[in-house]
């Protein structure tokens, strides 16, 4: 009876959590330019977003949107992906200045660089880490050591653990986003200008664009200069402070705030004065056989774009290459928040009416997906609970056999150990990792105990 009662409360809970689910993410109000603000906070408020910060640029009107206690257009986040196009920019300011060729290949620079391709070696060209069709699996951020720039080795340990890495697909020919891409060429910047990464992007980008309070962060006490990064858990942001990847800082970890990056915005706006030079031939790029990707940039007919996401923070850029328009966010909650909040911002610039309906932050999805599957198996394994006979012992047992084997192998096959499930994925994916284990063992020692209980009784 008492089983009976549970598994109706599980059950319950599961349906109870799906109708809270989607009445927390959808919303029938419309909204137009003339309400942006108004649009900002619902959506802030849907996705559980702590603090948000906006440039805006719409024709002569430069302004900035802010959410969340203390935050303002000098609050700093760290950008995540968007950290790319800057990246690139020190590649073509080298190239500018004669110290290299994007046609280049990366063993030209790092002879130790061997990738192969269905057994054979290939050479990858600095173009194809720009416009990521070097073949580079997708996964390979998953190599990426935790470190400081105490360790001095780090980038260098980063590239080698991928140096003999087998690709994809022939270089140049498929656009498949590799973020450790961008750590190569982090890497090139060091060995031509023999200076640090992050000093020469200080030195030679950041500083002639005048965005004196941008920095990389490069160790974990650089969290005590940016607001405090989350990232979601049981439909709530938990505060999280993610470890230091230094290896990987050319690929997702400036730290900026709205205000510098006004000033990198109307650096690619049709109005730019082009300080260093470089954004005509970004946005001329043939980019029809590269997967509308070059330079940190996806490029379109009508505007550029790009998203970042790190493990506690999330950011989105789209700027018109028609208009004075663009849009700069910067979210500190991981998952796909900034992306949508800047695509529907962009839209409402553009003169759109838009309604938010029912609208999920990717994060937020694999919460509820994982609290109501946790739910779930608890239920099923209560329904099934009674059943002992001889034949469901051995159901039991290689099912739970089955799971931690899948659980044991699944990692492996798809390169994303558990480390990193944990640092990128909401909480709430262990949790429900670790009732599936739970649920396994019990299973497995039920069976067992139950069927030697019946031969032993017969």
């Amino acid at each position: 009876m008492a089983n009976k009662i549970m598994r109706k409360v599980f059950l319950a809970c599961a349906i109870i959590i799906s109708i809270v689910y989607v009445s927390m993410y959808y919303d029938n109000g419309e909204y137009t330019k003339g309400n942006i603000d108004e649009y900002v906070c619902k959506i802030c408020e849907i996705y559980n977003v702590p603090g948000l910060s906006l440039a805006i640029i719409d024709g002569d009107n430069e302004y900035y949107i802010n959410y969340g206690e203390s935050i303002d257009e000098n609050s700093r986040f760290e950008l995540g992906s968007t950290t790319k196009a800057f990246t690139a920019l020190g590649i073509l300011k080298l190239e500018q200045e004669g110290k290299l060729k994007i046609t280049d290949s990366v063993s030209d620079y790092l002879p130790w660089f061997k990738p192969t391709y269905k057994k054979t070696a290939y050479d990858v060209s600095i173009e194809d880490l720009l416009c990521h069709t070097s073949g580079v699996p997708s996964w390979t951020i998953s190599t990426i050591p935790e470190g400081e720039d105490t360790d001095e080795s780090l980038l260098i340990r980063t590239i080698q653990n991928i140096q003999e890495i087998k690709l994809d697909s022939e270089p140049g020919t498929y656009h498949e986003y590799a973020t450790i891409n961008y750590d190569i060429l982090a890497l090139i910047i060091e060995e031509v200008s023999g200076e640090k990464y992050e000093d020469f992007i200080s030195s030679d980008i950041l500083t002639p664009l005048d965005m004196q309070d941008s920095f990389f962060r490069t160790n974990d006490e650089d969290a005590d200069k940016m607001v405090r990064g989350h990232k979601t858990g049981f439909f709530s942001p938990f505060v999280y402070d993610s470890p230091t990847y230094y290896g990987n800082t050319a690929a997702g970890y400036l730290v900026s705030n709205t205000s510098d990056l006004m000033k990198w915005m109307k650096n690619w706006s049709i109005e730019s004065q082009d300080e260093l030079g470089l954004v005509k031939d970004v946005l001329n790029h043939d980019v029809s056989e590269k997967g509308n990707y070059y330079a940190g940039w996806n490029i379109y007919e009508g505007y550029i774009c790009h998203g970042g996401n790190n493990p506690n923070f999330s950011s989105q850029v789209i700027i018109s290459r028609e208009k004075r328009q663009g849009v700069f966010v910067l979210s500190n909650l991981a998952g796909s928040s900034a992306t949508n909040i800047g695509d529907g911002i962009y839209r409402l610039l553009l003169g759109d009416t838009i309604r938010i309906g029912l609208q999920t932050d990717t994060n937020g999805l694999v919460d509820f997906l994982s609290i109501v599957m946790a739910l779930l198996l608890i239920y099923f394994t209560m329904l099934l609970w009674d059943r002992k006979s001889p034949r469901a012992c051995i159901v039991r047992v290689t099912v739970g056999t089955a799971s931690i084997v899948a659980m044991l192998i699944v990692p492996f096959i798809f390169h994303y150990p558990y480390k990193v499930i944990y640092v990128w994925f909401p909480v709430t994916v262990c949790m429900t990792l670790t009732i599936t284990l739970t649920i396994a063992l019990i299973n497995i020692f039920a069976g067992c105990f139950w069927w030697f209980r019946d031969k032993m009784g017969s």
